[in-house]
């Protein structure tokens, strides 16, 4: 027999066996389940209804810095994207975080499971706020502006 022939045969042959392996291999990673892809991400109308009322008293406070937000459930938590404009680059660092903050607090109110804000996802100055962060958060004993003071009625002064 031919040498050429003879290797050129186990040359194929080899071949042929990696094929079907590599597609027996594709076949049996697609029929495997993987856990937490059965529910979708999926966008939630409801929560976003919901949080609008979170974002008046920093927009009354600080002008209108929000472009956009969505709320997504996730199998896992929650996930809420904010876009802002350019005047939220214009309020200090401190008082960004006091008003993520209070995003987070108000949807952490309305769903079970954690929560997690994204602001300007992907941009240089992005702001990712969770449970961890709000433990974290030192708001040195100052009041949210947008809060409204309770139990104060005219002045603290008093007398003729």
């Amino acid at each position: 027999m031919n040498l050429q022939l003879t290797i050129g045969a186990i040359v194929l042959i080899v071949v042929g066996l990696a094929i079907v392996a590599e597609v027996y291999r594709l076949r049996s990673t697609k029929s495997r389940r993987r856990p937490g892809s059965n529910a979708p991400v999926r966008r939630s109308a409801q929560l976003e209804k919901r949080m609008v009322a979170a974002f008046e008293g920093p927009r009354k406070h600080y002008g209108d810095c929000f472009a956009e937000f969505s709320v997504w459930r996730q199998p896992e938590s929650t996930r809420m994207d904010v876009r802002t404009k350019h005047a939220w680059q214009l309020v200090d660092k401190f008082y960004r975080s006091m008003i993520v903050r209070h995003l987070w607090q108000s949807l952490a109110e309305l769903v079970k499971g954690p929560v997690v804000i994204n602001v300007d996802k992907g941009a240089p100055y992005a702001l990712v706020w969770t449970e961890a962060e709000t433990a974290k958060f030192n708001d040195r004993g100052v009041v949210a502006p947008w809060v409204p003071a309770k139990g104060r009625v005219g002045t603290l002064l008093s007398g003729p």
